[in-house]
């Protein structure tokens, strides 16, 4: 299988395409979705449009590596063993991550409500990397899962810090939880420059019925954005002052979070 080689229009750099990678890094992409946890050779190669034949000599190498394991009883494939070794490992050896969890844990503390990180994967999608989940009114989330860029309120968050030829690609594509109409496009990209001003971005049912969230950017050494905190509650427990001041505390962690990661603050 040949790479195919392309210029990136904004870099200048060479992009390598490795289909065969792309495609064995989209068969763990869905075998990581509850729906597609324990699938089949069919539903897999139908889900990701690949032909039964390369899907069946992907997972064949996969469950070679143990990184996927095949149930022979059901003839169905699911996440395999040694990826626990690589997540451990990869724990161990993110900085930012152990950086970061103390204020999510301080934060469900504080709030009593769900903190979570989110990290955008890619172009078009993000991924919960971390949470700690809240004694009195937390909801459960699920590290791992994986929701388009442009969902919730941390998708709001990584959108209002984007350039605005990208944002509107992406919000173009419309393949969120909901479809928004044009009007709704509209309203969401006028309110990028409050979300940029307050330093956080909120919804309040838009997405999942009877859930707000909150979130608030943190931010690279270059000044993009690419890690976002959350908190999400009940709408029949937040006021919208409630709502304003978790705002001001979450933007004030993630500052907080920014500055260490950058290398401008030391201590917890």
């Amino acid at each position: 299988m040949e790479n195919k080689v392309k210029n990136d229009e904004n870099t200048g750099k060479r992009k390598y395409n490795v289909p065969a990678v792309d495609s064995a890094f989209k068969i763990l992409t869905l075998l990581s979705r509850k729906k597609y946890s324990k699938s089949n050779l069919t539903e897999i190669s139908k889900a990701l449009s690949l032909t039964p034949t390369t899907c069946y000599r992907i997972l064949q190498k996969l469950e070679e590596l143990s990184i996927v394991r095949y149930d022979k009883s059901s003839k169905r494939y699911s996440l395999g063993p040694y990826l626990v070794v690589l997540g451990e490992r990869a724990k161990e050896n993110l900085f930012d991550i152990s950086v970061i969890l103390p204020y999510l844990e301080n934060l469900s503390e504080q709030t009593g409500l769900t903190t979570f990180l989110v990290n955008r994967i890619g172009k078009k999608r993000s991924t919960i990397i971390a949470k700690a989940e809240g004694e009195e009114f937390g909801i459960n989330v699920s590290v791992g899962r994986h929701f388009s860029v442009v969902d919730g309120a941390y998708g709001k968050c990584l959108l209002a810090y984007m350039e605005e030829e990208e944002s509107d690609e992406l919000l173009r594509m419309n393949d969120g939880l909901r479809p928004l109409t044009e009007q709704e496009i509209l309203e969401l990209k006028n309110e990028f420059p409050s979300i940029r001003q307050k330093g956080y971005a909120t919804t309040s049912g838009e997405y999942i019925d009877g859930i707000v969230g909150i979130s608030s950017p943190i931010f690279n050494n270059d000044e993009s954005v690419e890690m976002v905190i959350a908190i999400i509650g009940m709408t029949s427990q937040l006021k919208e002052q409630d709502i304003e001041k978790m705002g001001e505390r979450i933007k004030g962690a993630a500052k907080e979070i920014s500055l260490k990661l950058s290398g401008h603050l030391s201590g917890f």
